[in-house]
């Protein structure tokens, strides 16, 4: 896939990605799979730059080896299995239903606050080239 860059810092890039006829290959949000048009506004994603393409420059990029299914174990499954893990340490403790309800709750916000942060710039896009 292509996409331009829009900002470089700190060994990353912040890249613009676009479709296009070879995307079907190699997807990044499923519209050109889909064999739909994808939305007017391009998707734009933080990609490492161990190339050091400078803002402007047209550049290929890929995914990472399995981006997708770590992404899911680490922002679906693993917040899941802790609500489920607070739901159980609740019932150990007698907890009425509505107690238990909210102690699952507070683990998944305290699960995203951290994850939001300790993953600000991890990133599954790298640069390949520049074109």
């Amino acid at each position: 896939m292509y996409a331009k860059v829009l900002k470089t810092y700190k060994g990353k890039a912040e890249i613009e990605i676009f479709c296009t006829e070879a995307s079907q290959e190699n997807v990044h949000c499923g519209a050109c799979s889909m064999g739909q048009k994808p939305s007017a506004k391009p998707q734009t994603v933080l990609a490492q730059n161990k190339i050091e393409a400078k803002p402007g420059d047209m550049v290929e990029c890929d995914q990472k080896e399995h981006a997708e299914v770590k992404a899911a174990l680490l922002l679906l499954i693993g917040p899941l299995i802790l609500f489920m893990i607070a739901l159980g340490i609740a019932n150990a403790l007698n907890l009425e239903l509505w107690q238990s309800f909210l102690t699952g709750a507070a683990v998944l916000g305290v699960t995203y606050i951290v994850l939001r942060y300790s993953l600000k710039n991890k990133t599954y896009y790298y640069i390949t080239g520049i074109k």
